[in-house]
């Protein structure tokens, strides 16, 4: 740049100057009113009014709750198996990002863990581990469960159910080798996803302090849980009876029948033919009185700058806005919407200089975040953040851009999703009390959205930029600039 600059003449520099300044006009000069009538747009009445509903059967068999989704799968058998997470206490749960891999590759009392990862590629459709944490709507406490998602043909159904009893039976835990493979690989992939997934990383730190379901979250795939690895990872090496305890521990307490769930994505017909073979696996799993516990996370938020060797910031800001007396109401889904695709991209991305400005809430929890993504600034970003509430306060809304936000928030709900998908999604709702009456009550509120409900969150907004917690991934220049972040060095 210092070379080409040195090349120019003062004509050239005068040139840089005078598009530098159109650029920014350009920027902040709105588009009219005559350019945006020009973009095709959907009215309310192409609007379902009725949200879509999945089909749901709840039964019980030996003791387990069992999910059962009517649907056209193509003739694949879609089966979750859940384990409940209370049954935990609450130091074991940071083995649960690694627990599920161990199952899956370490082999079993008959197989080393080649022979099993080539019988699943076989006999199956895959079969992987996963997490599920999320606060039921005016709930204390969370629900957390571990998954095995696994999926196959009707056909060969018997095999996969095999596969997953005797993982679950006969897995092989003592292997240290191994282990410390998992492990390591775990930790290097933690620590290469911190700057391409940075907004993930504050975010899930932010929202750890704010509701116990995201708190769960960062203990088991979040920064908490890469500082666990590292310290797993010398533990493995030099105290392996102590940790295999642990991990036989876990087992033991997971796999209980009356503490487990399965959740069925299938068709009518081939249902029939698989419900009796569910049956026989859950049969053969032990049968133990649950004994669930209490999880009672740290207390004490402060304001972190989590450092990291990049020139680029990922910049967090947000409370619980239940807390701060907001009632819920579905229009904060397409206001939200619009913060992100005018106020936020404006200021942040357009104008900051960042790759994205984003704004999230969970309807459950009442967590709301704003969040930048490979953002050059600090400060300049959180006053943004802390405008927002008076942008929505002095914002003159026209119709066509009110409608254009509900649109939107419609699109959200009604977003495209494979069998699967549907019957992960429908299991999820079942756990937190979800009902298809207060998600029809959003739908509603939703579609009954007007300027006046963008008026109303500033005033919740003008309290999260008083008494929001602020946590940042970035540069230590820049954290020490704003000097009253607490500084961690991650990386």
């Amino acid at each position: 740049l210092a070379q080409a600059r040195a090349s120019m003449s003062e004509v050239d520099l005068q040139r840089v100057l005078d598009d530098t300044r159109t650029l920014k006009q350009m920027q902040e000069t709105p588009d009219t009113p005559e350019a945006l009538a020009t973009i095709p747009s959907l009215g309310l009445d192409d609007l379902d009014k009725q949200n879509k509903l999945i089909p749901l059967v709840v039964s019980d068999i030996h003791g387990s709750p069992v999910l059962y989704h009517d649907l056209f799968t193509n003739g694949i058998v879609y089966l979750d198996l859940g384990f409940n997470l209370y049954t935990l206490p609450q130091e074991y749960l940071p083995y649960m990002g690694l627990f599920g891999r161990a199952l899956l590759e370490m082999g079993t009392a008959a197989e080393d863990f080649v022979k099993l990862s080539q019988r699943i590629g076989r006999k199956t459709g895959g079969i992987q581990p996963a997490t599920l944490t999320a606060m039921p709507l005016n709930a204390d406490q969370a629900v957390a469960w571990s998954l095995l998602r696994a999926k196959s043909t009707p056909e060969q159904a018997d095999d996969m159910l095999d596969i997953l009893r005797d993982i679950l039976l006969t897995v092989k835990l003592d292997n240290p080798e191994r282990f410390r493979q998992i492990v390591l690989e775990e930790k290097a992939g933690k620590e290469a996803g911190l700057i391409p997934r940075g907004h993930a990383v504050v975010r899930s730190r932010l929202q750890a302090h704010l509701n116990l379901a995201d708190w769960v979250s960062e203990q088991i795939n979040g920064l908490e849980y890469l500082f666990f690895l590292r310290r797993l990872a010398e533990d493995a090496e030099n105290d392996w009876p102590s940790v295999l305890a642990k991990l036989e521990m876990i087992r033991e307490l997971l796999v209980n029948r009356n503490t487990m769930l399965c959740n069925i994505t299938l068709d009518a017909e081939n249902w029939i033919g698989f419900e009796p073979k569910l049956a026989a696996f859950l049969a053969a799993l032990p049968a133990a009185a649950p004994a669930l516990h209490q999880w009672t996370p740290q207390p004490g938020i402060v304001p972190e700058g989590l450092t990291i060797p990049a020139q680029v910031n990922y910049v967090a800001k947000g409370a619980n806005l239940y807390e701060l007396d907001y009632q819920p109401h579905g229009s904060i889904i397409p206001v939200v919407n619009y913060l992100q695709t005018t106020w936020l991209w404006e200021q942040v991305r357009v104008q900051g200089g960042a790759y994205g400005g984003f704004c999230t809430f969970d309807r459950r929890s009442g967590a709301l975040a704003f969040l930048s993504y490979r953002d050059p600034n600090l400060a300049n970003t959180l006053t943004a953040y802390d405008q927002t509430g008076e942008f929505l306060r002095k914002l003159d809304l026209s119709d066509s851009e009110l409608l254009k936000t509900i649109v939107g928030a419609i699109g959200i709900l009604d977003a495209y999703q494979l069998p699967d998908a549907k019957g992960y999604t429908s299991m999820m709702r079942h756990l937190v009390g979800d009902s298809d009456e207060l998600r029809q009550q959003m739908r509603d509120e939703i579609l009954a959205t007007t300027q006046a409900d963008f008026k109303r969150l500033a005033d919740v907004l003008d309290k999260v930029k008083d008494k929001g917690l602020v946590v940042v991934l970035g540069s230590l220049e820049a954290i020490k600039e704003i000097g009253w972040l607490q500084a961690t060095k991650v990386l």
